[in-house]
């Protein structure tokens, strides 16, 4: 499956001009901005949406487009800070809805490529680098996109129907541990990431 030089480049050039107006937005993950120029230099390759990982707190309301980031951080975090948003949802007029979700989500990248071969390679790099959730999800003569998916991830409910799942007194211990398990996965996250991202750069 080989898509149509022309329709290719057609493509790149419009997911770079996003690029561009992302970076010009400061939306561009910034632990990935280097590796993205570079690696979006190359003839047969580009990337159309990447996030490196991240820590976050998600209003689940159900449906993928009512739900939203109560906060989100691209690092390890702290007690504190996690402790004072909760606090803040908690106060807040949607605290009666849905659930308060603490998420750790490992690197996610989706990678164009030029046909069926290049998309391999890119493949076996991920998997190599023990990336082993990564695979083809688009085949077609319109797109050969590679899907690249980390490991380490968490999910744990704290908030549902404005009840604290948590007595409010064990919260800061209780956070203390699964934040201590969300920012070592974090870390094991960021080496895979960078393994990836020097060998991915060879092609």
């Amino acid at each position: 499956m080989v898509i149509e030089g022309d329709k290719f480049n057609i493509q790149k050039h419009r997911a770079m001009q996003k690029f561009e107006f992302a970076l010009s937005k400061d939306e561009v993950d910034k632990a990935l901005v280097g590796f993205l120029k570079k690696f979006n230099n190359k003839k047969f390759y580009y990337t159309s949406s990447s996030c490196a990982g991240r820590i976050i707190l998600l209003h689940d309301l159900g449906c993928k487009k009512y739900s939203y980031f109560v906060a989100r951080w691209h690092k390890k975090v702290k007690v504190e800070e996690v402790l004072d948003n909760i606090i803040k949802f908690c106060d807040g007029k949607d605290r009666s809805k849905g659930i308060l979700l603490f998420r750790q989500e490992p690197i996610i990248m989706h990678i164009v490529a030029y046909d069926l071969e290049h998309a391999k390679g890119i493949l076996e790099i991920s998997v190599k680098n023990g990336l082993k959730h990564s695979g083809i999800i688009a085949l077609s003569n319109e797109r050969c996109i590679v899907e690249i998916n980390g490991n380490e991830r968490m999910s744990v409910p704290l908030v549902y129907d404005n009840k604290l799942l948590i007595e409010k007194k064990d919260m800061p211990q209780y956070l203390s541990s699964i934040i201590d398990i969300a920012n070592k996965n974090f870390e094991k996250n960021e080496k895979r990431r960078e393994k990836f991202s020097e060998e991915i750069l060879k092609i």
